[in-house]
């Protein structure tokens, strides 16, 4: 690090200063040296992909979310997108004890996402196939209201949420949830969590529901809904790399592209740093077909990832969707 010391040095005796977190160049000697040290002391975490638990997905992503990447999630409205980014983050905290997931949703609040995650357990743990849904958790809430019922009575009521409880305690520690506020939580707010959160979990993967309800805070500048997701975009792509994390947002289309067939990559809203900053886009569609297939054995989703540095583009899959448990089956649907 001789170098860079070095030109910290000449740069403070003629008065200059470089902005915080803006260092001078490297020689790749110091790299090298850098390099070596990380893997003598056994830090490889930077180089490990993280699973979601979803396949063929994760093949095709390299083994799963790669560190230092961001991946977008796009599709048509109510296609389960959110499902898949809480499943998802569930999948790495069950899976992976060194990996913690933090989910900033701005639609939902932590207690919602409770109810859906208990919904989500319930379905992707059981043996049978058999979940509870949200309506069966508000029946059994209601069915107390004049008794004193807290949470262990309420399970009682219903055996499978109860078995999905025994078995969401196995992972509650490692998976995070927190309510975006609308006007406060900018992407200042998610580097203090990924800052602070770090110096007890070094391995985090942060997913933002939705990118585009970030707010940006910059006085005397005209904040459009184009600029705002490029400033978003670029944030957390610069999030990812000074982290050196995988960050998964999910994205809105623009009104024209809902109108086709299906929603594209292309059809992201935001302009060309939706395009080109994200290094993984993946777009999920639902896929028509027999009524009655779908009703049998539920919601068909078509999975396609339509850019991939990590690996290959233009393939597609489909996993079913349970949308009364808000839960996706996790392997590929077969005819």
């Amino acid at each position: 690090m001789t170098a860079v010391s070095g030109f910290d040095a000449l740069a403070r005796q003629v008065g200059l200063q470089l902005p915080t977190e803006v260092h001078f160049p490297r020689p790749v000697v110091d790299v090298s040296v850098e390099f070596d040290a990380h893997i003598k002391a056994g830090e490889l975490a930077g180089y490990k992909p993280i699973p979601t638990g979803f396949e063929p997905l994760d093949t095709h992503l390299g083994g799963g979310l790669i560190p230092e990447s961001l991946i977008v999630l796009g599709g048509a409205p109510g296609v389960g997108k959110t499902v898949f980014a809480l499943q998802a983050a569930r999948n790495i905290a069950a899976m992976q004890r060194g990996v913690i997931a933090l989910v900033v949703c701005f639609e939902h609040s932590e207690g919602y996402l409770y109810h859906r995650l208990l919904c989500m357990e319930s379905r992707v743990g059981s043996a049978n196939g058999n979940g509870v849904t949200m309506n069966d958790i508000r029946g059994a809430a209601l069915g107390r209201e004049h008794a004193e019922a807290g949470l262990a009575t309420l399970l009682a009521t219903l055996p499978a949420a109860n078995e999905a409880f025994g078995r969401m305690v196995g992972y509650w520690e490692r998976l995070f949830l927190v309510k975006g506020h609308p006007a406060k939580t900018t992407t200042r707010v998610l580097d203090i969590y990924l800052t602070t959160m770090r110096q007890r979990f070094p391995n985090i993967v942060l997913f933002v529901d939705y990118l585009h309800k970030v707010p940006v805070f910059m006085p005397g500048v005209e904040i459009t809904t184009e600029r705002q997701i490029r400033f978003v975009t670029e944030e957390l792509k610069n999030l990812t790399l000074k982290h050196k994390i995988p960050i998964l947002a999910v994205a809105a289309s623009e009104s024209e592209g809902l109108k086709g067939e299906r929603v594209r990559f292309e059809d992201l809203f935001g302009g060309e740093s939706i395009k080109y900053e994200p290094d993984v886009a993946i777009m999920l569609n639902p896929m028509f077909g027999d009524e009655s297939r779908k009703r049998r054995r539920g919601k068909q989703v078509i999975f396609s990832i339509e850019k991939n540095r990590m690996g290959p583009t233009g393939v597609e899959f489909v996993h079913t969707l349970h949308g009364e448990n808000f839960a996706f089956e996790t392997r590929e649907a077969r005819e």
